[in-house]
């Protein structure tokens, strides 16, 4: 190769080194919250598009709040769990029964906090309409299936 080739090819390395650094830039990870809260703004600006009347929307509106606490109870008793357990992990003398009463505390509070996210899913169900749950429907499909993975990716 003559030097020629080696300027060019330096160059031409440069330039795909800087094209790929700003092909990553500006994509920092989203926060867990703020895509729990996007996913139910969307929720919420649906309610306001799909109910005409404005009593019933505040009523609806109040259940999607209540649904986001419940939720977000949820996330925490996972986050808790997953942390716990790591620190459990870590510790090399931990018995089988720590592990045993670790597992029966977590899976305790994480049912009951699911049920309370159901419970209140279904509440909002239960306040509309046919029409209306049926043009909810897909977005709150599309709202759980984000927040279920969520709740996976923590």
């Amino acid at each position: 190769m003559c030097p020629n080739d080696l300027k060019r090819l330096a160059i031409i390395f440069r330039a795909l080194t800087f094209l790929l650094l700003a092909g990553c830039g500006g994509k920092e990870a989203v926060a867990p919250e703020d895509v729990e809260q996007g996913a139910f703004n969307d929720l919420r600006s649906e309610v306001i598009d799909i109910v005409p009347d404005s009593q019933r929307q505040e009523t609806l509106l109040e259940l999607v709040d209540d649904l986001q606490i419940e939720f977000a109870e949820l996330r925490k008793d996972v986050v808790v769990k997953r942390t716990e357990l790591r620190k459990l992990n870590s510790d090399y003398d931990a018995t089988r029964e720590q592990f045993h009463e670790y597992a029966e505390r977590y899976d305790a509070a994480i049912k009951q906090s699911r049920e309370k996210v159901t419970a209140s899913r279904q509440k909002l169900v239960r306040e509309t309409t046919v029409d209306e749950w049926d043009a909810l429907k897909k977005l709150e499909t599309k709202t759980m299936k984000k927040l279920l993975s969520l709740l996976q990716s923590v």
